[in-house]
């Protein structure tokens, strides 16, 4: 079996904040209990999104920083965030920007999604909290282009695309992630499965509900669907 191996980033430490009378267990898996309708969860859709396109090594890990500039959890993240006001906020801002030289993630990375700069967008104009509340999931759901991709998009691709392979681990296509489907390391690196690095490594593991899709993909012929 081959172990995927992986750029350790600090975890967050900051105790969560919680809205309205969801308490969710700040100790529970990310996607665990779903947020109340509207409000995006930091710990489950924000946090690990930022780390796999933003806080990886020669960048916004803690060991690069970047233009100073540490990505890799709630405290670091909100030094570039002002809170209700996603105009003024540096990280906005720099995914948002049109110069090429100055747009992050950099060229050739990947850049983020307008679905994905929107949920940022809210989740500043919320305040920007630290919320740790989790996202539906639907294990039924196991189609790879609308179902299985973007949740490896959020929680792996950033870190193991072609411009930035950590690890020497290249996730960005069909055709890339498949021998880790056929070797279990995909998947037993996200069940956190003696004998693999635990992925994703600066983030709280998935939820069982993600991990279910995940297994449910492959266990239908993992196909390009």
């Amino acid at each position: 079996m081959i172990m995927i191996s992986l750029m350790m980033i600090n975890a967050c430490q900051t105790d969560p904040i919680f809205i309205g009378g969801d308490l969710t267990d700040p100790n529970t898996q990310a996607g665990s209990e779903a947020c109340p309708e509207g409000i995006v969860s930091f710990q489950g859709e924000i946090l690990p999104l930022i780390v796999s396109s933003c806080a990886y090594s020669g960048c916004h890990d803690a060991a690069s920083a970047e233009d100073d500039v540490v990505l890799d959890n709630y405290e670091h993240i909100l030094k570039e965030v002002k809170p209700g006001k996603p105009g003024d906020s540096e990280l906005y801002e720099s995914i948002t920007e049109k110069d090429q030289d100055d747009i992050m993630p950099p060229p050739p990375h990947q850049p983020l999604t307008g679905d994905e700069i929107a949920l940022i967008k809210t989740w500043i104009e919320q305040g920007a909290k630290n919320t740790s509340c989790g996202t539906p999931c639907d294990p039924a759901l196991s189609g790879f282009s609308n179902s299985i991709y973007p949740l490896l998009k959020t929680y792996c691709i950033g870190c193991h695309s072609q411009a930035s392979a950590q690890g020497n681990v290249n996730l960005e296509t069909y055709n890339d992630i498949l021998p880790y489907v056929k070797n279990g390391s995909l998947l037993g690196s996200m069940k956190h499965e003696n004998g693999f690095v635990a992925m994703p490594l600066s983030t709280p593991k998935v939820s069982d509900c993600i991990i279910q899709q995940i297994e449910n993909w492959i266990n239908e012929g993992a196909q390009n669907n």
